[in-house]
């Protein structure tokens, strides 16, 4: 028998998994009191993983905060966090295509954040990243790249003895085994991860677990197996109270039955699973009315971040154009100043003051356009700034001993009306 696994694995143990997550009314009040820092988007993260399961329209919210601010602040361990948390909130609101898109743009970033602790030698950060990569390829569906940072994952995890992240990636492995039907080996993945979820005794990991374990033992045909796992799935669904673990499960076992010829237990179970769908569709609508309220917000919110930044944008341009006019008029008034009974030295100061505005204008003005073509690259940076100085700082001499012979020139003008 063949079935998808269901969607809500998706969302487990992805990044940073603690233990003992604080309750969502502790997060919230502590996100009204923290500045916009790196500690900010890590609440805003945790609220949005908080919400996967239960209401994804809330985990889009607080993961579109996390990712403004991460991307505002510059903090890339932050955005390819909020990255994953809204693509399986954008999966489990059925946006499937916003989903692929975000966990495609989470790879990049991931890759870049994996250079950068691999250079610190930050062995905890190494392993999560790795996680963080193999969940957005398994979303992508490229199995093998999955896999290849899972396991990478795992041998550091393993020496780190890191039980959240191992049970996370023996998981994981074994959804990708399901999915390439490499079935024995993903009963071997399951076995080793369940003891773990066990000891955490987690309803939402032990009933997804357990659905995984029915869908495997099905595959290979030991249905006396498949009965056990897909039971106990139930009962840790029934616990969590969830009706997308309900469907899932409730159809598992109506399958099962019904492959056995065991026609009224299948009935029983099809009728379950269809109270699951019911309930589950009654949700997805107040979803949908809630999404659309969201959306709007969000729309509301992108025309403000617009406006703000076509004020920002409006008003460095004026400034600019002001400086732009302020410094021939400075310099040309400086000139009408030698030509004046003023202090030879008072007139050369503001001279080379005027050089110096000039100058440093001309670096203000192509930082933005320099930091664009070198996409903000510290080294590439450093070296056109460093090539524009050795044109500037030539210039800026030579156009200051012009000045001062024009200065001397003007002065020596004044004097010769007063020795005839």
């Amino acid at each position: 028998m063949k079935r998808r696994t269901g969607i809500f694995i998706c969302i487990l143990i992805t990044l940073h998994v603690n233990a003992q997550q604080n309750t969502v009314d502790s997060l919230r009040q502590l996100l009204a009191t923290t500045r916009e820092d790196t500690s900010k988007v890590n609440l805003l993260n945790r609220l949005s993983w908080n919400f996967i399961e239960t209401k994804p329209d809330s985990n889009l919210f607080y993961g579109n905060q996390a990712l403004e601010l991460s991307r505002k602040i510059h903090y890339t361990e932050g955005e390819i966090f909020a990255l994953v948390n809204t693509s399986s909130g954008f999966t489990l609101g059925g946006n499937y295509s916003k989903a692929l898109e975000n966990s495609l743009e989470a790879i990049p970033y991931g890759l870049k954040a994996l250079e950068i602790y691999k250079k610190l030698q930050d062995s905890l950060n190494i392993a999560n990243e790795l996680i963080n990569i193999g969940v957005a390829y398994r979303e992508l569906n490229e199995m093998d790249s999955a896999r290849y940072y899972f396991n990478q994952s795992l041998e550091l995890s393993l020496k780190l003895k890191k039980p959240d992240n191992i049970s996370a990636i023996y998981l994981n492995l074994g959804i990708i085994s399901l999915k390439m039907k490499q079935y024995d080996l993903g009963i071997s993945y399951c076995r080793l991860a369940t003891p773990y979820f066990i000891a955490a005794n987690n309803p939402l990991f032990l009933s997804s677990i357990y659905n995984v374990l029915g869908d495997l033992f099905d595959s290979t045909g030991h249905r006396d197996s498949a009965f056990y796992y897909g039971r106990l799935a139930l009962h840790h669904a029934r616990e969590m109270d969830s009706p997308q673990l309900l469907l899932y499960s409730t159809k598992q076992l109506s399958a099962l039955f019904k492959e056995s010829n065991k026609l009224d237990s299948a009935f029983i179970y099809h009728e379950l699973a269809m109270n699951a769908k019911d309930s589950l569709t009654s949700q997805e609508k107040q979803k949908q009315v809630q999404a659309l309220t969201f959306n709007e917000q969000l729309r509301q919110m992108e025309i403000e971040k617009q406006k703000r930044e076509a004020v920002a944008a409006r008003k460095r341009n004026l400034e600019l154009a002001g400086i732009a006019i302020f410094i021939p008029i400075f310099l040309f008034g400086i000139l009408l100043l030698g030509r004046r009974k003023v202090k030879s030295r008072t007139v050369e100061f503001l001279g080379v003051l005027g050089l110096l505005f000039l100058f440093e204008f001309i670096v203000l003005f192509a930082h933005p356009f320099i930091g664009h073509w070198t996409h903000e690259s510290p080294v590439w940076m450093l070296l056109i700034l460093v090539a524009v100085a050795a044109i500037l700082i030539p210039l800026h001499h030579r156009s200051e001993s012009w000045i001062k012979k024009k200065l001397a020139s003007n002065s020596k003008m004044k004097l010769q009306p007063e020795t005839l």
